[in-house]
């Protein structure tokens, strides 16, 4: 199985908003040490340019078994990002940090069943990734 983690817009300065001192490098790590544990294949991809974002999904479509993504700020308007999770039809999980993006998933455009939500966002990222390979 693999799965593409993509982080949003800012996601590189988490350990700002963070109150755990959570960095993304931590949150990275994190990441791959669950995956390896489960056998997970996965490729990570941070940026906080949604065209790159929409292409990275358009090339991986046929090579990724899910995708888990953090939308933070893009969440109200990110109608061609969401058109192509349509069209490339894989399963998806948008995951965010309850707290930093309360504002942002108030007026998403995404639909709240794929939206994980939680303080933490090591389980959020880990839940999300549960998820997107029991569909």
């Amino acid at each position: 199985m693999k799965v593409l983690i993509i982080h949003g817009p800012n996601m590189n300065l988490l350990g700002k908003h963070s109150q755990a001192r959570l960095t993304l490098d931590k949150l990275n790590r994190s990441i791959r040490r669950f995956s390896r544990e489960q056998s997970i294949q996965i490729k990570i991809f941070q940026t906080h340019d949604e065209a790159k974002v929409v292409t990275l999904l358009q090339r991986n479509r046929n090579k990724v078994d899910g995708v888990i993504i953090s939308l933070g700020s893009w969440h109200p308007y990110a109608y061609t990002l969401l058109d192509t999770l349509k069209l490339i039809n894989l399963p998806y999980r948008v995951v965010e940090n309850k707290i930093i993006a309360k504002q942002y998933i108030e007026k998403t455009i995404f639909k709240l069943k794929n939206i994980i939500q939680n303080e933490d966002f090591e389980k959020a990222y880990i839940q999300g990734i549960k998820q997107v390979l029991n569909q």
